[in-house]
């Protein structure tokens, strides 16, 4: 077992002849995509909307300061999303807005929703809704001045406890690193650029952020249901339709009175 184990376990040897790097090219298009899948073993139904993007630079301060931004709109978004999900008409389980990477060169902006089974219409019109919400009215200040606070308590407790941090947290940093380029300059060099980058992040800042982030190219929209018998499950031809449909609701400002009135009702 022992002569077994130390060349499956044991010291690695470089390769005299690296293999060559594998790239595939990810095409950013301009009409949108609809994928419906369904799977029997499927166990909840949901609906995202993909906004593909390409991977901006890493490197500097500047870049640095652009994903500040876009973390708080990310911020904003999800709060709003934890808002709807809890008033009685909700029509999703949860919803979330997140960055996730497709390839070394292209990234996606998404907005991904849990909903029940046979509502995954329902679930799209909201995230369309909300999109609209945000396109045309952007955020309020009092979203803003929370999103900064989050973020601002992040770093810091973030910084307090820099040494409690579990080893594979530095393992997936180096890995980053390695792979896309990702700076890593250490959580006292980066506590100290927050506390002087996120007091300046203005609300004309993050709307330009935000209307970039929903550009209408390289959308896709990808519903998946668990297949089974009497479970109606949309097509790609009606969930462009929804959108459609979503897309003439007039979209009114946010109403961020609603947190506030949630407190004092509990008080």
């Amino acid at each position: 077992i022992e002569s077994q184990i130390k060349p499956m376990f044991g010291r690695m040897a470089k390769p005299t002849t690296p293999a060559d790097e594998r790239r595939y090219d990810v095409p950013i298009h301009v009409q949108r995509v609809v994928k419906v899948a369904t799977d029997p073993e499927a166990t909840q139904s949901s609906v995202s909307i993909m906004r593909k993007r390409p991977q901006g630079d890493e490197g500097t301060v500047a870049a640095y300061r652009r994903n500040l931004v876009e973390q708080m709109v990310y911020q904003m978004l999800n709060e709003r999303f934890d808002e709807l999900s809890r008033k009685k008409d909700t029509q999703f389980l949860a919803a979330g807005a997140y960055e996730t990477g497709l390839s070394p060169t292209v990234t996606t902006f998404v907005l991904s929703a849990g909903v029940e089974e046979g509502k995954i219409p329902a679930g799209l019109t909201a995230l369309e809704i909300e999109t609209n919400r945000v396109q045309q009215h952007g955020f309020g200040p009092a979203e803003l001045d929370r999103a900064k606070k989050w973020w601002m308590a992040s770093y810091e407790r973030a910084y307090n406890e820099r040494e409690k941090s579990e080893s594979s947290s530095y393992a997936d940093e180096y890995v980053r690193h390695f792979l896309h380029g990702e700076p890593v300059p250490g959580i006292e060099y980066e506590y100290t650029l927050a506390q002087t980058l996120i007091p300046a992040i203005t609300a004309a800042e993050v709307g330009a952020a935000a209307r970039s982030l929903f550009a209408d190219t390289g959308v896709v929209v990808v519903a998946t249901s668990p297949k089974k018998e009497g479970l109606a499950i949309p097509d790609e031809a009606q969930l462009q339709a929804v959108i459609a449909k979503a897309d003439a609701v007039a979209a009114t400002p946010w109403n961020d009175a609603g947190r506030a009135n949630a407190l004092l009702e509990k008080l």
